[in-house]
């Protein structure tokens, strides 16, 4: 009896065959862009999906919202204001752990602004100039920017993409999010810092720096500029957002001005970071393959149904690994109101547990894929995927106990206290 490859299986195979070349790309030598690029072409060819479900499967309000985003962080690089803002972290604190603790904090905060990607794509310039400066190996202050954005970016809506689609698609407040989520992410912010000072005792120098060159910004116009309307783009968002309009509209109209008036328009299009909208573009097409293939159902009989907090942020943790967090939640959103659990409280969970999903593996969330791109296009090192595990697995550990706990203890109370003072 011949072999028969089921579309179940050619899909399973797909999934596999991308992940092992993302997991020992230190052998293969191809960035994780190319290889979720390649699997995502792959279900097409494959007939696991049609091109037209490709297409309809990438959502283009990530798509857009991402480029915007590299716009700002394309022409600030540009301006030389990264360089200067790495000069400035550095003069400020000298001390390379007092730098390891702000770089953490300032882009845990920072993340809420603009995303945890746009953060992610500005930041990295910075570590790897403040890293080149203090002479430090800048692997310890990547992880801490990786980790920084992921744990930052929990308590807003605009903190990462996943959650926009949450305020989005099941109409959870602002307030909610801030009020339930914010001293949660502030905890696991500091005990973050000491975790890492931990883990990198070895790599992180307890020394003064004494001796730096000044740096000024090379192009004021442009910082002033991109700075301005990066400002008027974070307004933008928190107006639109109130009056349930797609905050996307808020960066297309700065970024579109921007490079309006920006005499250094090519350059700033030529310095976005376009591998990872192509892993982006990938991620979208292979997760619709995943889905339709049957791969998703397979994996649900290893996972708990998203009933209730526990559920929802184990659930979301394991699944973002394969699905990455933005079409997790996706996919996640429909089912819990299916299943009637649609609760504020589980909608945080969710926010909380596909977020933090990213301090797992370098697939948790597209930041990290981000920053070790960058860097590694600017001559610094890359994430090594079960380097990455290492690191990042007390992190995670310490996260979860510290989010569900106060979700699921005091949340409740909270949604209830916000909802009589709204």
């Amino acid at each position: 009896m011949p072999f028969i490859f089921t579309v179940e299986l050619v899909a399973l195979l797909i999934a596999i065959f991308t992940y092992l070349m993302i997991a020992f790309r230190s052998i293969t030598k191809v960035p994780p862009w190319a290889s979720m690029f390649f699997g995502g072409v792959l279900m097409i060819v494959t007939g696991v999906i049609s091109v037209n479900q490709a297409y309809s499967s990438i959502n283009l309000d990530v798509i857009i919202f991402l480029i915007t985003i590299f716009t700002f962080s394309s022409a600030l690089e540009l301006s030389g204001f990264l360089r200067y803002l790495a000069y400035k972290l550095i003069i400020t604190y000298r001390h390379p752990k007092k730098v390891l603790f702000f770089i953490l904090l300032y882009s845990g905060l920072l993340s809420n602004l603009v995303t945890n990607d746009g953060i992610a794509s500005s930041w990295t310039p910075v570590i790897l100039e403040a890293s080149k400066a203090m002479k430090i190996d800048e692997l310890p202050f990547l992880y801490t920017l990786a980790f920084g954005v992921t744990i930052g970016s929990v308590m807003m809506p605009t903190g990462n993409p996943q959650n926009l689609l949450i305020l989005l698609e099941a109409h959870v407040s602002y307030l909610a999010f801030i009020g339930v989520l914010a001293i949660p992410t502030f905890v696991n912010l500091v005990l973050s810092y000491f975790i890492l000072l931990l883990l990198f005792k070895d790599k992180v120098k307890d020394a003064v720096i004494d001796e730096i060159r000044p740096v000024e910004i090379k192009d004021r116009k442009l910082a002033y500029l991109s700075l301005s309307l990066l400002i008027m783009t974070v307004v933008l968002f928190l107006i639109l957002s109130t009056i349930r309009i797609d905050i996307v509209l808020g960066s297309l109209i700065t970024s579109s001005l921007l490079l309006l008036v920006a005499r250094e328009r090519r350059n700033i299009i030529q310095r976005i970071d376009w591998s990872t909208i192509l892993f982006f573009i990938g991620l979208f097409i292979f997760t619709e393959g995943l889905f339709r293939g049957g791969v998703i159902d397979l994996l649900y009989h290893f996972i708990p149904p998203p009933t209730n907090v526990l559920t929802i942020m184990v659930s979301s943790v394991a699944l973002s690994q394969v699905l990455s967090n933005v079409p997790l939640v996706a996919i996640y959103i429909p089912e819990i109101m299916q299943l009637g659990v649609g609760t504020t409280i589980n909608w945080l969970a969710l926010a909380a547990g596909s977020t933090i999903a990213g301090n797992f593996t370098i697939l948790g969330a597209a930041s990290n894929v981000i920053i070790s791109e960058a860097s590694e296009i600017r001559g610094g090192k890359s994430f090594n995927f079960f380097e990455f595990i290492k690191y990042s697995l007390p992190i995670l550990l310490v996260n979860f106990v510290v989010l569900y706990v106060f979700i699921s203890l005091v949340g409740t109370t909270l949604i209830q206290l916000l909802t009589a003072f709204h």
